[in-house]
């Protein structure tokens, strides 16, 4: 039986990519899908309908910095209800209140038989419960703490009643974060699904390395959600003390400020699928610490060096570090020293392996959604 599934996700690259591969793993199932997003990141899934609705990533941020004064994008996510009130505003809060109406007025119209969010978007539950369909959860970044949980949770309950409408439990979360990198104290809100996680892979003409010399390649990206010319800037100059070759991959121009790298060592990508970039040949990573670039890097079995760069980034960091499959640093001058420890010890790349192989062990994007589509129906049940 074919349906039609809607993808709901926040507008955000690192939010919206992850679930890319079980979208388009459904369209080739031969089902409907649709994507529930602001039109700025249609962009990065032209083969899905859009079903535009909510603020951009900026409208969002702007809201929350009218409202309360911070960045969002600022904050560590923990424990603390002081630390999560920002992103609850951000998430819960702002988003509704900008999108609420027209993100249900889209659904209404597409009649999804099954919707599939990401872990921090609220208009696929809300839609999911206003329309009586299941819903399952796909968390590209890692579960929150129970207190964490309770907080969103909480909010989440409030804000949608006032809608006129109550929450209902998802039927699944499928995970992409490898059991390798999992703790028992990591708790789940539906039965899981281990998704294997995969690099993001353009729709066009993949993206060339245009020269490649006998040194150590390190690939610099800090992500798309980072807003910080000068600690990218300031990275690269610390990866240039080294006898190394770099491609950087900055989210937009310009920030690498008035920077003219020699371009026998550096290579300026800027936004291209990370398949491509890691097809490339490179031997580590320097990374933010977001959830896409960590879990790339490490189903090739590439090593990394974390500057956590606030939101969960920290958390992400430590988990790698736990494992052994890299490095965590304070601020960008300490980037090439880390870079410099993680190219001398094999037990870092041999950590990183062992990684990919734990990605390896869980479900293709095919085999996850049979088995969501089981359980949404009501055939099978996870044990």
């Amino acid at each position: 039986m074919f349906l039609r599934i809607l993808i709901s996700s926040c507008p955000a690259v690192g939010h919206l990519l992850p679930i890319l591969p079980l979208a388009r793993a459904a369209q080739r199932a031969g089902h409907e899908v649709a994507l529930l997003s602001h039109p700025s990141v249609a962009h990065l899934a032209p083969s899905l309908t859009l079903l535009p609705a909510g603020p951009s990533l900026e409208e969002n941020l702007a809201e929350v910095m009218r409202r309360s004064g911070v960045d969002a994008r600022d904050v560590a996510i923990d424990e603390t209800e002081a630390n999560a009130r920002i992103p609850v505003d951000f998430f819960v809060h702002a988003r509704m209140d900008l999108g609420a109406a027209a993100a249900r007025a889209a659904v209404r119209e597409f009649a999804p038989g099954l919707v599939v969010a990401d872990a921090a978007d609220l208009f696929g539950p809300y839609t999911a419960a206003a329309l009586g369909v299941p819903w399952a959860v796909h968390g590209a970044s890692l579960p929150f703490n129970e207190q964490l949980a309770k907080f969103f949770d909480v909010a989440a309950a409030e804000r949608v009643a006032q809608e006129g409408v109550t929450l209902t439990s998802p039927v699944a979360y499928l995970d992409p974060w490898p059991d390798a990198l999992l703790r028992p104290s990591d708790v789940y809100p539906a039965p899981r699904i281990p998704v294997r996680a995969v690099p993001h892979r353009g729709e066009g003409a993949p993206w060339r390395r245009t020269r490649r010399g006998d040194r150590p390649t390190v690939l610099l990206t800090l992500g798309t959600l980072v807003d910080d010319p000068q600690a990218l800037g300031g990275a690269l100059d610390s990866l240039l003390e080294l006898d190394v070759d770099v491609i950087v991959a900055p989210h937009v121009a310009g920030d690498l400020g008035d920077r003219q790298p020699d371009p026998d060592r550096v290579q300026v990508a800027g936004f291209v699928p990370m398949k491509d970039l890691l097809d490339s040949g490179v031997d580590v990573v320097v990374t933010a610490g977001g959830a896409g670039t960590v879990l790339s890097a490490l189903s090739a079995g590439i090593p990394l060096v974390v500057l956590p760069m606030g939101v969960d980034k920290p958390m992400n960091a430590e988990r790698v570090a736990s494992v052994g499959a890299g490095r965590t640093v304070t601020a960008p001058g300490e980037i090439a020293a880390a870079v410099a420890e993680v190219l001398a010890t094999p037990a870092h790349a041999r950590a990183a392996a062992h990684v990919a192989e734990s990605v390896c062990s869980s479900y293709p994007a095919e085999a996850a959604l049979d088995r969501l589509l089981e359980i949404a129906s009501g055939r099978t049940t996870i044990g």
